[in-house]
């Protein structure tokens, strides 16, 4: 019983319980594989990355919790993680995290050495992340280039090279990211002024709605100017209006910067990411 409840923990650690944060790397990993494949993405590619991306997302999580386990227990919604209560040695938690990490590399393996070397970087990314709270006014800055850097994997995968379409959508991806993350970081505002930790939140003020606002349409025209420029099929454009209309949504669920419906807001984006990729298979296969 104690072992079953170890692994419960180890499967809390990982956030395997929340898979939001695994979609959210998803939807523009798949996005990527249509639209630099023009629809033909090679499928076990695929299998390849949707094994990665939650390996990856799962040792981030754990490196999170390990790099933050004295300030977690400070905030309310972090209060319960298990490096907190002390189910989860830290120890145990790097043991874990290397695990993933070993896991997620020998897929590699499968894949040409330029995709090696471009997931060399994102991983350097995504371990300082974490970190970027202590030192970096916008931390989330950080996290748009770690998350969105599937796309640039793809690319490498794919096509073994990395093109003009592939750094627009990282761009698109990237503002993305700030704007959904600065969602979420609205949930911690008040503990994270407290302990004096960095987050977008805390930088835009009063102007956060607004920028929050930006960051979608600035994401949305990135995407609609490489549906124009690939002469996408006109029903790309309708999931993008799709895709705006819950951005103009997610707003509103902010404006008062209460912490549910920030939580609501952020959840949200699973549904935008999922119209994106929607219209991305439809404007390369009609």
């Amino acid at each position: 019983m104690l072992q079953r409840e170890k692994y419960f923990s180890l499967f809390k650690l990982m956030r395997a319980d929340k898979p939001i944060g695994t979609a959210l790397l998803l939807w523009p990993t798949l996005t990527a594989f249509f639209i630099l494949t023009n629809g033909n993405p090679d499928f076990v590619l695929v299998v390849l990355f949707i094994i990665g991306t939650f390996l990856m997302r799962s040792a981030g999580c754990v490196i999170n919790d390990y790099f933050d386990k004295d300030f977690d227990g400070k905030v309310d919604r972090t209060k319960d993680r298990p490096i907190v209560t002390g189910e989860i040695s830290p120890k145990e938690a790097l043991v874990l995290f290397a695990v993933l990490v070993l896991s997620s590399t020998s897929l590699l393996l499968w894949m040409n050495p330029f995709t090696f070397f471009i997931a060399v970087i994102g991983f350097a990314l995504a371990t300082i992340y974490p970190l970027s709270k202590r030192f970096f006014s916008v931390p989330q800055v950080f996290l748009g280039l770690a998350f969105s850097w599937g796309i640039m994997m793809v690319s490498a995968a794919e096509l073994n090279e990395i093109n003009t379409t592939s750094l627009l959508l990282f761009g698109s991806c990237f503002f993305w990211i700030i704007a959904y993350d600065t969602a979420y970081a609205l949930c911690d505002k008040d503990d994270d002024l407290n302990l004096g930790i960095n987050s977008s939140a805390i930088a835009l003020g009063e102007n956060v709605v607004i920028f929050f606002f930006l960051f979608h349409t600035i994401s949305l025209f990135i995407l609609l100017y490489v549906g124009f420029s690939l002469s996408f099929h006109p029903s790309f454009y309708f999931f993008a209006l799709m895709a705006f209309i819950l951005a103009i949504y997610q707003c509103f669920l902010i404006k008062e910067q209460e912490s549910k419906q920030c939580l609501k807001a952020f959840k949200n984006n699973n549904w935008l990411g999922l119209t994106i990729f929607l219209g991305s298979i439809m404007g390369v296969s009609l």
